[in-house]
């Protein structure tokens, strides 16, 4: 059965008719939002992709929405229900298993380029795909050799790999042929994505499966569901395991350390003024909390006694509660707390292979609880990538 595929996202929306590239950005910028403006007008983001969609592929039966693999079930679930208003069967699924379909060898990892995160999806199902935060404002894009570190991680050996950056995403004309260039120096097969060929290949495999009418939801398969449910930030994303018991969390990479965040939080370089460079992962719910993460080559000496030193040349009553032998989620590490005014950071300090890491957890003073669950899986979960 012949479906008509239609593309959201990670910049546009993409089907088989033309579609204004303004509403159609504003309309993907605006997933998690109620209104947008266009033209200075307010506009409620549903009517808009009511309009998006009708224009890019109204009248057809069956559609196959292929959406970022960082976007959330809800996210894809929004523009999938908007689909079926026309009355069409609806099947969603993930932009790297679409790309996949385009190439006879469907298990090799993929590469998606958005415009604030690299997503790399490896080949195991029960692999959780990694995010790998870009900083084009910030000075300097992401190191090409930071992907193929990532793609290592999660190929499983793989010797091709599709890389997908898409002509509106920033600076993808510069970054992907980067990536592709290096990931070849690895000894790699790559294929850069053609958005006609996996249009081609999806119009001629999906086969969307009907649902009884009146109660039929856009159909997500187990795997949409299983790693949209944890979407990248810049992610990504990537894409970490939801505990059952507590948030989603993006596994996120950066430098030579990956760390687990909550999904959803928005991440940010620090490079200039007092203190380390460093990234924040800042809550959306109060700009206060949020996660610090510094990384540093292990020096000379114990991480302790240095840190001990560095600490008491820093004014009095910043630095306090210093702590060497503290176990934070399970993990030994080196303990404080840095005081500032309107909020305070818990830090933990340890060393993971040749990277000394430092996790902060910052709330309003008395408040630790506003992080505190963030705070123990980015501390539990934070490495050295090698």
């Amino acid at each position: 059965m012949v479906t008509t595929v239609v593309e959201a996202g990670p910049v546009t929306v993409r089907g088989p008719r033309p579609v204004s590239a303004v509403h159609a950005r504003t309309a993907v910028a605006g997933i998690d939002d109620d209104t947008v403006l266009i033209d200075d007008e307010p506009v409620a983001v549903t009517q808009l992709w009511v309009e998006i969609l009708d224009a890019v592929g109204g009248g057809a039966l069956h559609v196959t929405l292929v959406c970022p693999t960082w976007w959330t079930v809800d996210q894809c679930r929004r523009v999938a229900a908007v689909a079926e208003t026309s009355g069409a069967e609806v099947v969603v699924i993930q932009r790297f298993q679409a790309l996949r379909r385009s190439l006879t060898d469907a298990c090799c990892p993929v590469v998606e380029i958005a415009d604030e995160l690299v997503v790399v999806s490896g080949v195991e199902a029960d692999v959780v795909p990694l995010t790998v935060a870009r900083h084009i404002d910030g000075g300097g894009d992401v190191a090409p050799e930071a992907i193929v570190r990532a793609v290592m991680a999660v190929g499983s050996g793989a010797g091709q790999v599709i890389v997908d950056a898409p002509p509106e995403v920033a600076a993808a004309d510069v970054l992907g042929p980067a990536v592709a260039a290096a990931l070849r120096a690895a000894g790699m097969v790559v294929t850069s994505a053609d958005t006609r060929t996996w249009h081609r290949a999806l119009t001629a495999a999906i086969t969307p499966v009907s649902e009884p009418v009146g109660g039929r939801r856009p159909r997500i398969g187990p795997a949409i569901m299983a790693a949209v449910a944890v979407a990248v930030v810049l992610g990504g994303l990537t894409l970490a395991a939801q505990d059952r018991h507590g948030p989603a969390m993006t596994l996120l990479v950066e430098g030579g350390v990956g760390i687990q965040v909550p999904t959803g939080w928005t991440v940010q370089r620090i490079v200039d003024g007092p203190g380390s460079a460093r990234l924040q992962v800042i809550s959306p719910a109060d700009p206060e909390v949020m996660i610090h993460l510094t990384q540093s080559a292990v020096g000379d000496g114990a991480v302790a006694d240095t840190l001990r030193e560095a600490l008491q040349g820093q004014p009095a009553g910043v630095f306090v509660d210093f702590d060497p032998t503290v176990v934070i989620a399970g993990r030994p590490v080196v303990g404080y707390r840095e005081v500032r005014s309107g909020r305070e950071i818990r830090w933990a300090v340890f060393v993971d292979g040749p990277v000394r890491i430092a996790v902060g957890c910052q709330s309003p003073p008395g408040d630790g609880a506003a992080v505190r669950s963030a705070c123990e899986a980015a501390t539990r979960s934070a490495h050295a990538v090698r």
